[in-house]
Parts: C-alpha cells; sequence; structure tokens
C-alpha cells in the first residue's frame, strides 16, 4: 500500500485510536461500560433492587412487601421489583438472598419461619442463619383462628372446638401457608396449651388454605386477620379467637386466647428486611434509614392499621436482638412437641 511522506496509513490511524480509547477505558472509563469499577457503598443505589419473598401473592407477606417495595422505590429513587420465590416456607427465597451478591440490590422481606424457625425445623437447612444480615423490622400482625361457616354449627367457639377435639384425637385438620410458618406455630402452641392432637395440612401459600376451608375440606386454619377479615364479613369463615393480648379493633367482639383460659397463645407474625451476608455496613444503615422513612409516613401508618398489622420501626441492632428472643422461644416450642421436616 503507497503512501505519502509523513502520512500514517488510514488503518494504522484508526488502530491508534482505538488503543488509545481501549487505555483511556482501562484508567478510568467505568462510565463507558467496559473494565466498569466496582461503585462505591457511598453511590448506593445506582439500579433496581429486587425484593425478593417466600410466599406467593395473596397473603399477607405479599400485601405488605408490595406496598413497601412502593414506597422504597419513591424514598430511594431506583425501581423496586418484588419477586415471589415461594415454597419450603421460605426457605426458597432465603437461600437465594444468602447466595447473592452482598452488593444491595438483593433484599429478602423475611418473615418467621425462614428467619427464626426454619433453623429447627429442617434437617437439611440450605443457608445459615448467619448468612442473612437483618436490616430492620417491618411489622407485625395478629393471627385469627377460623372456621369454615358450616362447620361453626359443631363448634361455634373455641371452648366448644376444643371439646370436640378432645373427643375426636387427631381427626380434626387445619391448614397453614407452611410448615413453620406463624399459623402453623399458633396451631401448635394452641393444640399444646389446649391439650388437644390435630392434623397440619401445609400449603405452599395464605390463599390456597382459605380455599380448601372455604371449601369445607379443612376444620380450621389460624391466618391474620387482614386476609381473613373478607371472609369473615361475607360470613364464609366464622372468628373464634385472636392471638394477641388484646382484641382487635376490626374484631371487637371475637375474645383473645388469653381471655378464653389460654394465657400463652400470644403470636404475631413479624415481617422484616435482610441483606446477604458481607454486605457493606453502609450500604445496610442506608436501607434501614430508607425503611424508617417510610414508616414514619403517617398514612404508611394508617393504611396498614386499617387493616390490623402493625408497622414496628427498629435499627438493625435492635431487630437483631428480637430475632434471637423469637429464636429462643420457638426453638423449645420445636424442641418440645418433636416437630420437624425432611
Amino acid at each position: 500500500m503507497r503512501t505519502q511522506p509523513g502520512r500514517i496509513p488510514i488503518s494504522r490511524r484508526r488502530w491508534g485510536q482505538m488503543a488509545l480509547v481501549s487505555l483511556a477505558m482501562g484508567v478510568g472509563g467505568a462510565s463507558l461500560g467496559v473494565h466498569a469499577q466496582p461503585e462505591s457503598d457511598a453511590a448506593w443505589p445506582r439500579r433496581a433492587i429486587t425484593l425478593v419473598l417466600g410466599y406467593p401473592p395473596g397473603g399477607i407477606n405479599d400485601a405488605i412487601a408490595r406496598k413497601l417495595a412502593a414506597e422504597l422505590q419513591m424514598e430511594l429513587k431506583v425501581p423496586v421489583i418484588v419477586d415471589n420465590r415461594a415454597g419450603a416456607n421460605g426457605s426458597i427465597a432465603a437461600n437465594y438472598v444468602a447466595k447473592a451478591k452482598p452488593d444491595g440490590y438483593t433484599v429478602m422481606f423475611g418473615a418467621i419461619g425462614q428467619v427464626s424457625v426454619n433453623r429447627f425445623l429442617l434437617k437439611k437447612m440450605p443457608y445459615a442463619p448467619g448468612d442473612l444480615i437483618a436490616v430492620g423490622k417491618v411489622a407485625d400482625a395478629a393471627n385469627v383462628l377460623v372456621v369454615n361457616a358450616d362447620k361453626a354449627r359443631n363448634y361455634p367457639d373455641l371452648a366448644k372446638l376444643i371439646e370436640v377435639a378432645r373427643h375426636k384425637p387427631g381427626q380434626l385438620n387445619y391448614g397453614t401457608f407452611g410448615a413453620g410458618s406463624s399459623p402453623h406455630l399458633s396451631a401448635a402452641l394452641f393444640a399444646q396449651q389446649a391439650g388437644i392432637q390435630v392434623t397440619h395440612v401445609p400449603y405452599k401459600g395464605s390463599a390456597p388454605a382459605m380455599t380448601d376451608l372455604l371449601g369445607g375440606n379443612l376444620d380450621f386454619m389460624f391466618d391474620s386477620i387482614n386476609t381473613a377479615l373478607p371472609h369473615i364479613k361475607s360470613g364464609k369463615i366464622v372468628p373464634l379467637a385472636v392471638t394477641k393480648a388484646r382484641r382487635s379493633p376490626a374484631l371487637p367482639n371475637v375474645p383473645t386466647f388469653v381471655e378464653s383460659g389460654l394465657p400463652n397463645v400470644e403470636v404475631a407474625s413479624w415481617f422484616g428486611l435482610h441483606l446477604p451476608k458481607g454486605t457493606p455496613g453502609p450500604i445496610v444503615n442506608q436501607l434501614n434509614a430508607a425503611l424508617r422513612k417510610v414508616q414514619a409516613k403517617p398514612d404508611f401508618v394508617q393504611y396498614f392499621r386499617a387493616q390490623n398489622i402493625d408497622i414496628t420501626p427498629s435499627t438493625p441492632e435492635e431487630y437483631g436482638d428480637f430475632i434471637a428472643r423469637e429464636d429462643r422461644r420457638w426453638g423449645a416450642l420445636i424442641k418440645e412437641l418433636g416437630i420437624q421436616i425432611d
């Protein structure tokens, strides 16, 4: 190829330009998208966050998670996408988050089962409790024991249900959204305190369990008040007792277990945010701060109060201490009852 004296051939000029661009990108060209340096903690968040929960749509977990995601999205100014990964009492979701990159972009919306109870129930845990960092407690809610309206003729109140169960050991069944879930623990504690034997039927979520209760395939179930309330109002199911120490404003005529003579049956479903082990402390604290800002909004608090869900702000340390107390309580009960899942 002929060239004029002092001129660089076009192919060589292009090669030189490409080399200079490559050099620039390698030195500091993260904005060009090649060899990008890891973003600093202070830059978090820059992109969409995935909020993973271990239960299907239709239950209390999903209802709280989706409202929270929408609020966090406004606070953090990035998309917050809810990802339902149901199954194994939340273990599938927890394991997914535990194995995720600890960069703050994969967050678990955790419940009592996957956070505190599974370690005592499962023979083989796919994740270790220490694989998840406590960010902050989100909320808690009372459960309510409900029966099918047709079957309520046989046990119109808690005392009658206990009487029937004692005469038919193991013949009455109840549904929950998974072994180790708050409804399961509520039922196990109820059975222990009442001295009855009942059969547990686990489902993948609250909604399918409720469907079977409505269809008469279950004798009773524990569910959160907010998800059971529409069916109570329609007259399809009948509430017999609530699991908090005080009566629910939504069900003022329904006694508590304490009032019904079972003072130790006090249980709440609770929920919190978690990140994978190794997530930098500044990101944990930023997410906690964003969560607490959302929890301080009066309209957010009132939205859930109307559904009988209490918003419960905390620091990461306070939430961790709360989980430790729950571990001691439920670990002892599960050991005493010999409950285990293969």
